[in-house]
């Protein structure tokens, strides 16, 4: 997954917006299985999102903190992702049994 990342300092104020800009064919994949991940940001007051609907902006008082909360959004993003990635469809197929 790529994401696009705007800085901005405007006033002595830090704004930051986060875009979704595309997955990869594995992600793409994955999603197509087992669903769209949604990732809850209620903790820093950016609420829930899905993944292809993910578009955040936050002002931070200094550059270190807008800086640490990139940081945190992309740790859950990646935690998010790793977890998609890792799941495996054990229900897909056909079979023929004996009555």
């Amino acid at each position: 997954m790529r994401v696009k990342v705007k800085k901005l300092l405007k006033g002595g104020e830090y704004f930051v917006t986060l875009e979704n800009v595309d997955f990869n064919f594995e992600e793409t994949e994955k999603i197509e299985k087992f669903g769209m991940p949604t990732i809850d940001f209620s903790m820093d007051g950016l609420g829930s999102h899905k993944l292809n609907d993910l578009s955040l902006s936050f002002e931070a008082r200094s550059a270190e903190e807008a800086e640490e909360m990139v940081s945190r959004i992309q740790y859950c993003v990646k935690d998010k992702l790793s977890e998609l990635l890792s799941k495996v469809d054990n229900f897909t197929g056909e079979e023929v049994i004996e009555i």
